[in-house]
């Protein structure tokens, strides 16, 4: 009695589903897996209009969402200290560019106490080069980025003890250029923790300071006005 109950009630459900197609929004269809048990999958055509006050609160969640730092990079040297860390955020349709904000320390010479820095740095990664399966090759990365110390015994303009245009720049601040290469490696989905991929990258950076002196002197080589700076840099999204 119970199978005949349920193949009729497949049966009816079957002959509504097919009657009212033509002239409803949403189509019913009947899937029978088993024979004492029916499956009714509903599925909706009408297209979901948002409120004002919902699209309103999505651009809200995006904004804050990109605000979100997108990885973090460890940069020893490079005319901005011994060692810099920081946040980086990554943006742009095919993430080309990336903004990094990094705190960093000069070692004690003859002061009493290490000096601490501060980096803003703007990068720019034009295009990549698969290698492997998780492996991939950035041939050109270039840059711009302003440092400064934080410290009172550098200053932004200069102090009157000093003749008009004796010092042609600040002391606080020094503006520079980069460019350098990366491998990155792409994480496994199985093996990630934290993060979904490490880059390793090297730079070749001038400040504005030897650049003015290159002009000026002649005899200076590449070598002279030039630093050399490694680092890695981890992404997490």
């Amino acid at each position: 009695m119970r199978l005949l109950i349920s193949s009729m009630i497949a049966a009816v459900l079957l002959c509504v589903s097919h009657a009212g197609a033509s002239a409803a929004e949403v189509g019913d269809t009947v899937v029978v897996t088993r024979v004492d048990t029916v499956y009714v999958n509903r599925v909706v055509t009408d297209t979901v209009q948002l409120s004002r006050y919902q699209r309103r609160l999505e651009r809200y969640n995006n904004m804050w969402n990109r605000l979100i730092p997108k990885g973090a990079k460890l940069q020893f040297c490079g005319n901005m200290g011994l060692v810099s860390v920081g946040p980086t955020w990554i943006y742009g349709q095919k993430r080309h560019w990336e903004t990094s904000l990094l705190v960093g320390f000069i070692e004690k010479h003859n002061a009493h106490h290490a000096e601490v820095t501060m980096t803003l740095k703007q990068d720019y990664i034009p295009w990549r080069v698969g290698l492997g399966k998780n492996v991939m090759l950035e041939p050109l990365t270039a840059g711009f980025y302003v440092n400064t110390v934080l410290s009172g015994k550098f200053w932004t303009h200069q102090p009157g003890r000093y003749p008009n245009g004796y010092y042609k720049f600040s002391t606080r601040l020094r503006s520079n250029l980069c460019v350098g290469q990366r491998l990155r490696i792409d994480i496994p989905e199985h093996h990630r923790v934290f993060d979904n991929s490490i880059s390793l990258f090297y730079e070749i950076s001038v400040c504005d300071y030897y650049i003015y002196h290159k002009i000026h002197n002649r005899s200076l080589n590449l070598f002279d006005i030039t630093a050399l700076s490694l680092g890695v840099q981890f992404e997490w999204l």
